[in-house]
């Protein structure tokens, strides 16, 4: 469909418009565009465009567009300090085909595809001529998986998520440790409220960790307040789970951080991978209350009161059950 759009177009532009012809110098403010006709005409005269024009956008910026009868058709270019920065084409003010986008030493920062003026396919973005990150697009949105690149070594990937209508719903993050040949990936899991709910950790195709988390979980406490629940799981095994009141919207997702983080360890011996959940007796949490539910329902209340100079004088345990 896009290779017949393509040749549509240059068959309506024939090659005597190209951009070797001469080109009409106009500012930006003797023109305008009606929206009522969606046609960019002369000002004075309120004529459409018709032929090569150069717009002078300001003294950095020129544009170079092909029109009939005011609308945008053919090649169009933007040059900025005299050098390319967007070149691609237009059919009847939409759009059409393959959309590059220049840094100022001339090479290619951006590479995009359009059908009918929506954007569709592959993004692809550069540094140094290499590949650093690609989305894939439908109809204006993402749709589908975005993966980006490290910088420093080319092809190796760092993330990737995938996309329903703009939405991200999973992402996955890799971490590569060479001289243990082990590849450690996080996969997080978003409800349609983009709200976070799955973390899996991976040490190459294992899993080794899970935190599963529920929002607005109702404790049986005097105060009835709604709580963050994390649940973490070696494996499929649950471990522990902690509820975090929902009392400020930034603390909770400050405590949620510093939980679902982890240290990498292993076995010098053997090299076997460990996933070590961060440890709470540290001063992580400064001052707060939470609760901690053991997979046996021992559901306590944990009040942490940060000492001086940061060090821990100790926690106070109250079965909330009784």
């Amino acid at each position: 469909m896009m290779k017949t759009i393509i040749a549509l177009f240059f068959f309506l532009v024939p090659a005597s418009t190209c951009f070797a012809q001469k080109w009409i110098n106009v500012d930006l403010e003797e023109t305008e565009y009606v929206y009522a006709t969606r046609k960019t005409c002369l000002k004075k005269t309120g004529e459409p465009l018709n032929g090569n024009y150069a717009i002078k956008f300001n003294r950095y910026q020129t544009n170079y567009e092909i029109f009939i009868d005011g609308l945008t058709n053919g090649e169009f270019r933007v040059f900025r300090h005299k050098k390319l920065a967007e070149k691609g084409a237009y059919q009847n003010n939409l759009r059409v085909g393959e959309w590059l986008y220049y840094n100022e030493d001339g090479t290619i920062r951006q590479r995009r595809w359009y059908e009918n003026g929506l954007q569709e396919g592959i993004e692809t973005e550069y540094d140094n001529g290499q590949v650093v990150k690609t989305s894939s697009y439908s109809k204006n949105h993402l749709e589908g998986w975005q993966k980006v690149y490290s910088y420093t070594k080319p092809q190796e990937l760092k993330e990737k998520a995938f996309f329903e209508k703009d939405q991200k719903t999973i992402s996955i993050r890799y971490k590569k440790i060479d001289r243990l040949n082990f590849t450690i990936s996080d996969s997080l899991f978003y409800d349609v409220n983009r709200k976070l709910i799955f973390k899996k950790s991976f040490v190459n195709d294992t899993l080794l960790l899970q935190f599963k988390i529920s929002y607005g979980v109702v404790v049986q406490d005097p105060y009835d307040i709604k709580n963050t629940k994390i649940e973490v799981y070696h494996g499929n095994k649950l471990n522990i789970a902690y509820l975090f009141p929902e009392l400020d919207k930034y603390e909770t997702e400050m405590r949620m951080r510093e939980l679902l983080d982890y240290e990498f360890a292993y076995y010098t011996d053997v090299k076997k991978p460990r996933l070590l959940v961060s440890d709470l007796t540290r001063s992580h949490f400064y001052t707060t209350t939470f609760y901690r539910l053991y997979p046996a329902d021992n559901l306590q209340s944990v009040i942490y009161y940060k000492g001086e100079d940061d060090i821990l004088p100790g926690w106070y345990y109250r079965d909330v059950n009784r």
